[in-house]
């Protein structure tokens, strides 16, 4: 009688850089169509410009996530903040190889909330508690874009075509 052969796992190990990190990403508009952008802090060159963003927290509703980290990110309270759309699905990247081993975790998943900015002027960034950015602008699509990391412009691209008809 043939011994039977143990079963071999074939699954892949479950590290964390396999895993997609889970966040909400904002697109804050301005009454003349621009889009509010902040220089990452810890980042440099022409390229280090970004959208809010952030993670999502253990069992957290992504549209208080998204409220929190503008909150935290930019300063700018709910108050002043008019939530038009949430993107249906969500966009993806994947990052560098040199990121993963700091970030532990391969790229990340967003859910996009759009929010039109009621007040004039550039929020006060003095007011953000996690001091992710040193400086916001407002700026347009295009040139969001082109000074932007390369691992980001695709989804920035899904999020730009979508709502086109709000952007400067």
């Amino acid at each position: 009688m043939e011994k039977p052969q143990k079963k071999r796992n074939t699954r892949a190990p479950r590290v964390a850089s396999t895993k997609l990190r889970r966040g909400v990403g904002m697109l804050v508009i301005n009454e003349e169509g621009l889009i509010l952008a902040g220089l990452r802090r810890h980042a440099s060159g022409d390229k280090a410009w970004q959208l809010p963003q952030g993670g999502l927290e253990y069992r957290e509703d992504p549209e208080k996530a998204a409220y929190r980290e503008l909150a935290e990110e930019t300063g700018i309270p709910a108050k002043d903040l008019e939530l038009l759309h949430i993107h249906e699905g969500w966009t993806t990247y994947i990052l560098p190889p040199e990121f993963i081993e700091k970030a532990h975790f391969k790229g990340q998943k967003h859910r996009w909330f759009v929010f039109k900015y009621k007040k004039s002027g550039l929020p006060d960034l003095s007011k953000a508690t996690d001091k992710e950015f040193s400086e916001l602008q407002w700026t347009t699509a295009s040139w969001l874009y082109d000074h932007t990391v390369n691992f980001r412009q695709q989804a920035y691209r899904e999020v730009f075509k979508t709502y086109a008809s709000l952007l400067a």
